[in-house]
Parts: C-alpha cells; structure tokens; sequence
C-alpha cells in the first residue's frame, strides 16, 4: 500500500520502536514501587549466601517470583544498584516483548497492524510503572510460548510455559491452556477412533514435561518453605472482596488512558471482534482462551495489584489488533483511493493514540514520593538502630532492604500469622524494638491510643510533600525484652512474660509485679489490663507463643531487691541491683540550681545522649533534692530553645510524670523526674539547649520563680544536636 510497509523497512519501525522504549525509560529511570524491593532483598541475601530468604533464618516465601529473583541474583553480581540495573532489565524484555508480538502475528495481521499493536505496548504507561517487576519477564515469557505454539512447536511452547510458571504461579494457567487445547484438538482429530483410543491418544507427554519442568521449585519450596505456595498469596487475598480485579481494572484503565484518550474506549469493541477472530485461527486459540482463564482466576482470587493486569492488557492489544484488521479487510474491495484514505484515518489514530499514551505516561515517571522517604528511613535504621534489633513496617520492600533488619509486616507478607490482621495486632504480639508508623489510617488509629504511648517513644520523623502517608515516623520500644540485673535510681526496670496461647485458650486479665526489700517490704507494685485489654484474641491464631512487659520505675534508695511477676497462671521471680544515680555515666552534676527555699536540682542525665532527630523526642532526667515543704504546687518547666533563645518544643507539668505536687514532698527527700520532650516534625537541623525552672501556673499569670542567683531558670550544661535523618540538613 505504501513504501514504508513494504518488509524491506521493518527495520525502521524496529528502530524507531527502540528509539521510543529508549526515550521513556529515560523518564522512568528512577522510578520503582516498594513490592520490586521485597524481591530484591531475597535476591541480595541469595547472591551474599545468607539463602532464599528475607529475613536471615526465616524460610517464609515472600516473594511470588522465584525465576525473577534468581535473574536479579545473577544481577547483584554484576551492580549492587539493583533499581536502575531491574529497570533497564525491564526495558530490554519490553522491546523482546514487542519483537516476540510482530512474530506471533505475522502471518496473520498486515504489517500495519503489527506495528500498531507493537507500537501501542512500546508507549503504554501500565507497562512502564510495571518496571523493575517480574512483569515484564512474565510478557516475554508469555508471548514466547505463544509464538512458537503459533508455530507449531508444541514442547518448546510448554517449556516456555513452564519458565512462567516459575516467573510468578499463575503461569500455570498458560500451561493449563496450552494442555487444554492441545487435548481437544486431539480428541477432535481421532473422531472416528474409539473412546478409550482417544483417552490414550491425549497430550500426557506435553503434560508430563511441564510438570516435569516446574516440579524442581515446587519440591524445593515444599522442603524449604514447607509450603509449595507463596506467603503472599493468601495475604494479597486477604485484603480484597468481591469482585475487585474488574472493578480495579476499570479504575486503572481509566487512571492510564481513558483520562487522556478517548479513543481507547473503542478498544473494548476491537478486543471482542479481534477475540472471536482469533478463536478461529487454529494455532493461535490459546491467546484468547489464556485471556479468558487468567481474567477468571484473578476475578476469583481478588488480587488486584495493577502489575497483575500487565500481562492481560499485553495480550488485550494483540487481540484489538486483530480486531481493527477485522474492521478493515471487509473494505478491501473498495477502490485503491479509498483504502488509501482509510489506512491514513487508522494510522492518525494509532500515531495520535501512541502520542498521547507517551505524554500519558511521562505523568507517572516519578516514584511515589513514599518511596524516598521509605528508604531515607530505612538508611536511618540501618545507622543508628542495633544489628539485632527487631522492625514492624506496612510496606515491607524500600525500607526492609535498606533497613536490613529483622522485618516483620503488618500486612503479612512474610508473616503468616498476621492474614487478616490489624497493625495493633502486630504491636501488641511481636513487642518490635522499632515500629514505623505512616500517616495511613490504619496507622494513626494505632498511634492515637494511649497504650501505643505508653509501649513506644517517637524517635524520628520525616515528611514527603504531597504523600498522602507522611509524616512517617520511627517509635522506639520503651522498655527492654531482657530485665537486666543492674539499673539505676531512676530507671525503669522492665519485666517480661511469655504467654503460650493455645487453639480456644483465653487470654489472662491482668500482668501485676511488684518490687521488694530482702526483709519482704513491698516498695513498688503496679498491674494493669493484659495487653490494655485490647488485644483482639478472636483473631488470634492458635498454638502462638505471645509477650507481655510492664515496668516499674526505680524512684527507691539504692540497693539490693526482689521482683516478681505474675502473668496469668506463670509467675516469675527475679532479683536487681539499684546503684546510686551519682554513678550514672550519664550523670551531669549541678552544684548551684537551688530555687529557695524547697528544692535543689543536684544532677540531670541524658538517657539516650545529646543527639536527637527531628520528630522525635529527647529524654532528661532531673533529680530533685527537697529542702523544705512548698506551700505552692509550682510546676516544672523544661523547655527546648534555639540559638535565639526561641522555644521551640517543652515537657512541663508536676514532678515524676504528674504525680508528684511540690506539696506532697518531703524534706531531704530525692526525686527522679524523667522528662520527654517531644520535637516537633521539621525542626531545623541544629543545636538546642535545654532551659529547667518553676512557675506558677495557678495564679493564671506564669510567674517564673528566681533561683539563688537571681535567674528565672537554669540553662542545662548540655547541646541537644539534633539532626534530619537525611543527614544534618534539611532534606
């Protein structure tokens, strides 16, 4: 019809077709989502030895793509910069994806119609926020079993088969399709034979060498997972009802093309016609049947991630190529003018159509700005928090690989237990050492509750602009999961049970300890509610071992003591040392802050050192000496100022956490007042000092009561160096 698709210029079309995977993946070089780093945290622990696992240790199967893993193993060899090295992997199986459509087809659509459907995949912004998956491995592979069953090759195509299978499970409904057809095309050939001829006549060697060619993952898996199905199959499942991959698919079409293209809506009448067209192309029946399986499958299973709906809008394409070819052939006897004027009407169409989907998908070329912040923090973790220490994350992928700590996810993903759970579940049970908390909902209903405060200490915090999940903030478990032997005046001692939960057993109603002198002398005694009576046991799952903590704070005179710990029918005993305050290494001695007549403030320490991060907290321990009762209930003011003098965040109220009123001292008694200042969120980067004095609250006016020396307060003799967790800066 016309110079340029004649099959001397193919050439071309494939280089102008390169020239385009070229131009966007330059636009989406840097761009990833959280689930590509669960799978590339496997491949790392599997290319540095430490095995097939996320966490060391762990055999839990968390990603669904055992052949993609291994391919990115191979990778870590080669770079460890495994997000550009995954996308540009992306790209070369995106431009084999579009050689392997121009081959499958080309004995049954014109080459303008190959050229469109390539042209189409080449600019199509559902195939490029798929980068740096499995995804686009699984379009190859796909299309290649395709192609050469299209050509006849009937093993090699149940071998490709099989290499999707062990690209993500679901591969095996192409083997299955493949199985399917080639059964009832020979059931059809042998008409005339009788009926046990036709069952022995059936395809068993096809069958037999796919399920030869999966069954060394699967007996793998089996023996070191003990189970042959990935753990986020029945999470993903889990957070969906209904319906929701068509409902979901819709909503993406419309968020990727319909927004900006109209046109794409006759896509759905070509797809039908190019369906039914293809149905009676004997060797290429599996294309549409596939399609047909795999929507069903996934309509049933609910899993709605839109790189599921990858593979079907590649093989959708193919069939709304045949589908417009369709439209066009009847046309054929029309006069050469008019044929030329209705291919220049189809190729304005697919031009504008691949236009638009190329300025379509420049619109989603940046990451989710989540992303950043996931592994600004994750990096922080991995600086400043112990090798041993324990992390709960929503999003598992970005922050558990650079975070490389042991991961546990609210979602489940390589958690069993938590299917169906709530993110306080996992707080309660697992009593991480750090939780990550985002701005999501399910998230701040957890950080809302008291009892979450009363677990966990803000540590640092960070924003994203226009991320609906910041701020995203790092909590620190309070307390320890060992009692220690030895502690301080004025430390909290923490005591822990292990509670064995048994199918149908209940919960205990309370923890209670209690600290005693040699003699007997009950000092210290708390209980409160097992769990703060929130912990939802109607999930909970049977045969799981549980933990409990509750402390008691140490505002006792140094010495020797007993502790015990009852938690449900479990009780413990224990001994600790109390050593004096002065010996604190922390402590900071102060020889001049008397607020005559009533106290003294003798010392301070700094549990957790000078520095702090923006959105977290600062503790300081004062230590009160009382000289003579107060007739005034004063309150303590602890204030966080900046070079300026600014206040820029304080911890005031009564002494000890608000129990303890100036009046209820007595003389030559010492305090231990623990004080949490908490930073606010983007606090520059910097040095603070720390203001302490009294004031009279009561009175309504704030009047600061005068140390010895005449001042209203005491500048603490320590720098609070706080700093972003990108670095000193702002990010």
């Amino acid at each position: 019809m016309m110079d340029i698709l004649k099959p001397a210029n193919q050439r071309r079309w494939l280089g102008l077709l390169i020239l385009v995977i070229a131009y966007l993946t330059a636009a989406f070089w840097n761009y990833t989502q959280d689930d590509v780093f669960i799978t590339y945290a496997y491949s790392r622990n599997i290319a540095e030895g430490r095995g097939f696992v996320f966490n060391p240790g762990e055999h839990i199967q968390g990603t669904t793509t055992p052949l993609y893993t291994l391919l990115i193993s191979g990778v870590y060899f080669l770079t460890h910069d495994l997000l550009h090295a995954g996308n540009l992997l992306s790209a070369i199986l995106l431009a084999i994806t579009c050689v392997l459509s121009f081959m499958l087809t080309r004995d049954h659509l014109p080459l303008y119609g190959r050229i469109g459907v390539s042209l189409i995949l080449a600019t199509s912004p559902l195939i490029y926020v798929s980068f740096g998956m499995e995804t686009l491995l699984y379009c190859t592979l796909l299309l290649l079993a395709l192609w050469r069953w299209e050509r006849g090759k009937p093993y090699e195509a149940i071998l490709a088969a099989a290499a999707l299978t062990w690209t993500r499970a679901d591969g095996v409904v192409l083997g299955g399709t493949l199985w399917l057809v080639a059964a009832w095309e020979s059931w059809q050939a042998n008409q005339e034979a009788s009926f046990i001829s036709r069952l022995r006549g059936l395809p068993y060697v096809l069958g037999l060498v796919y399920a030869a060619a999966i069954a060394p993952w699967y007996l793998f898996a089996w023996a070191y997972f003990d189970t042959p199905l990935p753990n986020t199959f029945g999470a993903k499942q889990a957070s969906f009802e209904g319906i929701q991959f068509l409902k979901d698919g819709w909503n993406w079409w419309k968020t990727f093309y319909w927004h900006n293209n109209p046109l794409s809506v006759g896509a759905f009448l070509l797809i039908i016609i190019g369906g039914w067209r293809v149905l009676k192309i004997k060797p290429l029946r599996p294309v549409p049947l596939w399609a047909g399986f795999y929507l069903t499958g996934y309509t049933i299973l609910n899993v709605t991630a839109f790189w599921y709906y990858t593979p079907l809008f590649t093989i959708l394409v193919v069939l709304a190529g045949f589908g417009a070819a369709g439209l066009v052939q009847p046309t054929s006897l029309l006069v050469n003018r008019k044929k030329a004027m209705l291919f220049y009407v189809a190729s304005i169409v697919v031009s504008l159509s691949g236009v638009l989907a190329i300025l379509r998908s420049q619109d989603f070329a940046d990451p989710p700005p989540r992303t950043t912040t996931y592994k600004v923090l994750g990096q922080w973790v991995e600086a400043h928090t112990p090798t041993n220490a324990t992390l709960l994350v929503g999003d598992l992928g970005v922050m558990g690989y650079y975070a490389q700590r042991h991961t546990i996810d609210s979602p489940g993903l390589i958690v069993p237990e938590m299917y169906f759970k709530q993110d306080d579940y996992a707080v309660l049970k697992y009593k991480p050492d750090y939780v990550v908390a985002t701005g999501y909902y399910t998230w701040q209903q957890v950080v809302a509750q008291d009892w979450f405060h009363s677990y966990y200490r803000p540590a640092v915090q960070l924003s994203t602009t226009d991320d609906s999940f910041s701020p995203m903030t790092v909590y620190q478990r309070r307390l320890g999961l060992v009692t220690p032997p030895i502690l301080f005046q004025g430390d909290t001692l923490p005591l822990n049970c292990d509670i064995h939960l048994g199918e149908g057993d209940t919960l205990p109603n309370e923890i209670r300890a209690r600290l005693s002198d040699f003699a007997g002398k009950v000092l210290i005694e708390d209980v409160h509610p097992f769990f703060q009576a929130i912990y939802p046991a109607h999930t909970a799952a049977g045969d799981e071992v549980i933990h409990e903590q509750i402390g008691l704070s140490l505002n006792i005179p140094a010495g020797n003591y007993q502790w015990e710990l009852w938690c449900g029918n479990n009780q413990y005993t224990g001994s600790v040392e109390v050593r004096p305050y002065t010996e604190n290494t922390s402590f900071v001695r102060l020889d001049e802050a008397i607020w005559p007549p009533f106290t003294q403030l003798a010392g301070i320490a700094l549990p957790d050192g000078e520095l702090a991060w923006s959105g977290g907290s600062v503790r300081v321990v004062l230590y009160w000496e009382a000289i003579e009762p107060a007739t005034t209930d004063y309150s303590v003011l602890v204030h966080l100022v900046d070079a300026e003098g600014h206040i820029v965040a304080q911890a005031d109220g009564y002494a000890v956490n608000n129990t303890r009123p100036l009046s209820s001292w007595q003389s030559g008694e010492t305090l231990f007042d623990t004080r949490e200042i908490l930073l606010p969120p983007n606090l520059p980067a910097g040095k603070y000092s720390i203001l302490v004095g009294w004031y009279d609250w009561q009175s309504g006016n704030n009047e600061r009561q005068p140390l010895n020396n005449g001042d209203d307060a005491i500048r603490l003799p320590v720098t609070i160096q706080v700093q972003w967790p990108g670095g000193t800066g702002l990010p």
